[in-house]
């Protein structure tokens, strides 16, 4: 398997991409991953693939002319993916609400909660006839490029640092009086622009600082929990286990064996 990074050259796409990837295998050999909730959104270039996606999890096998650009929000819980012999995925890490500087989200075919499908972008579907890796991101940027708009996104920017700078811990009465907004509004704006409930994004906010602050330094899991508006240990459990499946100490000692993981929030299985 070939996983390359790239990063952005432009300073406007800097601005609102964290990073593209291409994730290339001739070897006929299967790879399964998890990935977990995230704020950050991921969008996938899929080449001559057929894609099989539900709430649990997301099957790539070989299917040649078929081709599909899919938005993964991944708010809510984990997804184990499964690619199947040959693929050819190019990806991109978007930060929070930059997407919509450059797609009509609401054009979007809905998979389900927090994955979409893009079905007019023609020349995104194409990148993948392009051979050399670095051809390809200039390429793919040069297209983004011409895609971008400003879009007036200064209420939902201003409510994602509200969340982020309470620790995930505000409370909706107090959200309405710091905009000024009604908790009407505040709601659709979630799932308008951030595809979850106001809840849901405040339990990712919390679960990603647990992981950061693990990967500083905290070598228990008890020990993030003051830091990180959990109620008590046996709060943090719960709602750790409800996004990943898993307990908190034995996936954040899996994370501390897979470097990778702190980056792109993967844990590779065996095979």
């Amino acid at each position: 398997m070939i996983f390359e990074e790239f990063e952005p050259k432009s300073e406007v796409i800097k601005k609102h991409i964290i990073s593209y990837y291409i994730i290339k295998s001739d070897d006929n050999k299967k790879k399964e991953f998890i990935y977990y909730p995230h704020f950050i959104d991921t969008l996938n270039i899929f080449s001559n693939s057929s894609l099989d996606i539900n709430d649990q999890i997301f099957k790539v096998r070989p299917q040649n002319k078929i081709h599909s650009v899919i938005l993964s929000a991944g708010r809510t819980k984990f997804r184990k993916a499964v690619i199947y012999n040959n693929y050819d995925i190019v990806g991109m890490h978007f930060k929070t609400l930059s997407i919509h500087h450059f797609f009509d989200v609401d054009k979007f075919t809905p998979h389900n909660n927090d994955v979409f499908e893009i079905n007019e972008e023609t020349e995104l579907k194409n990148i993948y006839q392009i051979n050399h890796f670095n051809d390809r991101i200039d390429a793919l940027e040069q297209h983004l490029l011409s895609l971008y708009k400003e879009k007036p996104l200064d209420e939902m920017v201003q409510i994602v640092k509200i969340v982020h700078e309470s620790l995930g811990n505000i409370k909706m009465n107090d959200l309405e009086q710091k905009t000024n907004l009604s908790r009407r509004t505040i709601l659709r704006k979630f799932r308008k622009y951030l595809f979850c409930s106001f809840e849901e994004y405040k339990n990712i906010v919390r679960f990603r600082m647990a992981i950061d602050n693990f990967k500083k330094g905290e070598k228990k899991a008890s020990n993030l929990i003051g830091d990180i508006s959990y109620y008590d240990q046996s709060n943090f459990i719960h709602q750790f286990k409800s996004i990943t499946g898993e307990s908190p100490n034995k996936l954040l000692n899996q994370i501390r064996n897979n470097p990778e993981s702190f980056h792109y929030f993967w844990k590779f299985l065996d095979q």
